[in-house]
């Protein structure tokens, strides 16, 4: 098996040198599927420029409905298509294409080619360590790569070995969703918002994964378990007093499925499904969220534009520390919010927050975010602006 894979990249090599790239035909990849950052860019591209050919590289093509769904949401636009990647004509529609976009690498054992441009989205400024910084044996290649402000320009450059000026500061494009207010998580899911005063996200990230980079990162100790069925109940009970919903997005890579949780009256275990089946992103719906819990989710650095309190939640800091480890010497110092361990110290904040109204956090968080973000808006415009104006 291996040496006919490297036989069909040898062939793929030889070929490339005869193939001719249009230079007006775009392919798209992400993980999952025609979502994320690639996504934004997708939308903004289809929407403004139209003398170019759209197409994204899909890995589940049983759930085309679901993506033309989500895609009729952003625009009515039709100059595009959906192809299998894993097949002959999805790989010949990335030789022949002229750019290449993508969050997680695209048939990353093949070298890159001067003919194309091809530029890594990625999914997220990291707060833990990604890439080469993790030592991860397969890094995805591109030309190109984006960050959110110098900072960061400097960290994926040394993520992913690439040259520090190839690194474009433009923020992320699906922060542009943001900002539409077109959608709210209760009206998504069906849920009457007039039950309820406020509105929690709560996205952990995953400790150990079951797809894509399997792996184990932290461990938590069942006791300081937020997930537990007695700190469920509790949590819960209390959200019923502040009425309160709080919603809990479980990771596309976690081995946990929202189908282990029993159910709750305030507490409510989504994931991916729920928007792809409703044809909306997730970034859609965090201007209606109130307060953003997390643990080392790179989605809180995105929520700092919107100015809104923040909570880390985890209880494995110093597990996960020595484990995956963090791109910050101090991670905390960037966490502008409280930095809660247990359940009780949760509720104890939530109280503060919506029954004292006590913001403690609204001056770190403009600190942090003014280091996080150089650009604040428009940012789908300023990525394509970059790759159109360096490749022109």
């Amino acid at each position: 098996m291996m040496i006919l894979k490297k036989s069909i990249s040898l062939i793929l090599k030889i070929a490339r040198i005869f193939i001719s790239t249009n230079d007006n035909t775009i392919v798209y990849h992400s993980f999952p599927d025609v979502s994320d950052n690639s996504f934004a860019l997708f939308i903004y591209i289809i929407n403004h420029y139209p003398e170019f050919n759209n197409i994204w590289l899909i890995d589940h093509v049983n759930k085309k409905q679901d993506y033309y769904k989500t895609i009729s949401n952003y625009t009515s636009c039709s100059n595009f298509s959906l192809v299998k990647k894993n097949s002959l004509k999805g790989v010949w529609v990335f030789l022949k294409s002229k750019y290449i976009i993508h969050t997680h690498g695209l048939f990353n054992k093949l070298s890159l080619s001067n003919k194309q441009v091809n530029i890594n989205l990625w999914h997220g400024m990291p707060l833990k360590n990604i890439g080469h910084l993790d030592n991860n044996k397969i890094v995805p290649k591109s030309h190109y790569l984006i960050a959110t402000s110098k900072i960061f320009k400097n960290i994926m450059s040394q993520a992913f070995n690439i040259q520090n000026n190839n690194v474009f500061v433009t923020g992320q494009p699906r922060n542009d969703f943001m900002f539409e207010n077109k959608y709210s998580l209760c009206h998504l899911l069906g849920i009457n918002e007039d039950l309820f005063k406020k509105t929690i996200l709560w996205m952990p990230t995953y400790r150990k994964s079951v797809i894509g980079d399997v792996r184990n990162d932290g461990k938590i100790d069942k006791a300081k378990d937020f997930f537990s069925n007695n700190n469920l109940n509790l949590l819960n009970n209390h959200l019923i007093n502040i009425e309160t919903v709080c919603f809990v997005k479980l990771h596309p890579m976690d081995y946990m499925s929202v189908n282990d949780f029993q159910k709750y009256s305030n507490i409510y275990f989504i994931n991916e499904s729920h928007f792809t089946g409703n044809g909306v992103t997730l970034y859609s719906v965090l201007g209606s969220i109130d307060l953003m819990l997390t643990d080392f989710s790179s989605i809180y650095i995105d929520f700092l534009l919107l100015d809104k309190p923040i909570g880390f939640v985890f209880s494995d800091f110093h597990e996960y520390f020595n484990s995956r480890g963090f791109v910050f010497e101090n991670p905390k110092e960037y966490m502008p919010g409280k930095v809660i361990s247990t359940i009780e110290e949760l509720i104890i904040f939530l109280n503060e927050l919506f029954l004292y109204k006590k913001d403690n956090f609204s001056e770190k968080r403009k600190i942090v975010k003014d280091k996080f973000h150089d650009i604040t808006s428009n940012f789908s415009e300023k990525v394509f602006n970059n790759l159109v104006e360096t490749n022109a």
